[in-house]
């Protein structure tokens, strides 16, 4: 059975700018802690992104969708040796709520090993708001 985890977090800069940054899907080392390096390979669908951490841990994701009217991005891990789960397909969408900016981050998996279900779904949680809240201060820098 496919897991899903969700985070929605406000941000304090206009989604326009939240979403030029996202859209691109280049520079996430910039905005989410745990990435050392990351490199993006063509652009738009079909784009390939590989990213790694400072101990040398390799990510490597397909961009799915760059949906500019809805400001949603959808990406797929291919390749991973983080945490013990398949089938990732991820979702960032910005949204414009009563003059504010939300950010919805949420995904769907399978888990390789059933017990690690808490400890995965803690990480992928304080993964996305700690990346969220970076990505809201480089869009206030720009």
């Amino acid at each position: 059975m496919m897991k899903q985890v969700s985070v929605t977090q406000q941000v304090d800069v206009s989604p326009e700018k939240v979403w030029n940054i996202l859209r691109t899907g280049s520079d996430v080392d910039k905005w989410i802690p745990i990435f050392a390096s990351c490199k993006l390979e063509g652009n738009g669908p079909g784009a390939k992104r590989t990213c790694t951490t400072a101990d040398g841990k390799v990510l490597k994701e397909t961009i799915l969708l760059i949906d500019d009217s809805n400001r949603i991005f959808k990406y797929r891990i291919d390749e991973q040796d983080m945490m013990p789960l398949k089938n990732y397909v991820g979702t960032v969408t910005v949204m414009e709520r009563n003059g504010n900016t939300d950010v919805i981050w949420s995904t769907e998996f399978d888990l390789t090993i059933e017990e690690a279900e808490p400890e995965v779904e803690k990480g992928l949680r304080d993964l996305f708001k700690s990346a969220i809240s970076s990505l809201e201060s480089v869009a206030k820098m720009n």
